[in-house]
């Protein structure tokens, strides 16, 4: 996908400025609605997470959200209606009905096909990879494994995006915020959006220590 192929109402719309959200009527809203208000919150750089059930909804809207503002490289695809892969590695942490909106939705003129894989899965056929927080030991090999491919890797544990993945989803406290590898994504081929790195946080791959 090459977000160039985007309408520029798409975008806007995403960009909308929401100034008071109630995480009550949030919960019960649709997907999309979590979508549009994801990187126009008042506080650019953490999201309130202020109800447990609403954690991983809006983790999905993030997925969502960064298939928007990451180019892919053009061969990425083998036509223009090739559907984007979303593959979520081991145990899938989110609820089938908000997966089944997020198939109903395009980016540019790709539909959106989310995939659940295990762990010893082939997944070089995925645009984005999400391997959650419980299946964090087999994380690094995942990486690993990805390295030289053009797929999107992220994260929700620890060190995930330091570690070689590109970005890193962090709950801390009640706030979300992400974290992003810039030269990960360098070395994948993916270009990101200057609007949505102006949100993350910036890491660099962890030095390896040297011993004595």
């Amino acid at each position: 996908m090459n977000t160039r192929l985007q309408k520029r109402g798409d975008r806007a719309s995403d960009w909308r400025f929401v100034s008071k959200v109630d995480w009550r009527r949030i919960r019960r809203a649709s997907f999309f609605v979590i979508a549009c208000w994801l990187f126009s919150n008042a506080s650019p750089r953490a999201l309130p997470l202020d109800e447990e059930s609403v954690e991983y909804p809006v983790k999905l809207a993030f997925l969502y959200n960064f298939t928007k503002f990451v180019d892919w490289p053009p061969n990425s695809y083998h036509s223009p209606d090739t559907p984007l892969v979303i593959c979520i590695v081991g145990h899938d942490p989110f609820s089938p009905d908000i997966e089944g909106e997020l198939r109903s939705r395009t980016v540019g003129s790709h539909p959106i096909e989310v995939r659940t894989l295990r762990p010893s899965d082939i997944m070089s056929v995925c645009h984005m990879v999400f391997v959650p927080a419980t299946e964090k030991d087999d994380a690094a090999r995942i990486v690993s494994i990805l390295n030289g491919s053009s797929t999107l890797t992220v994260g929700e544990s620890e060190g995930f995006a330091v570690r070689g993945g590109i970005i890193n989803l962090m709950a801390e406290g009640n706030k979300l915020h992400f974290e992003v590898n810039l030269l990960a994504a360098d070395r994948a081929g993916l270009k990101i959006s200057a609007k949505m790195l102006a949100l993350a946080r910036i890491v660099h791959d962890e030095t390896p220590s040297t011993g004595n």
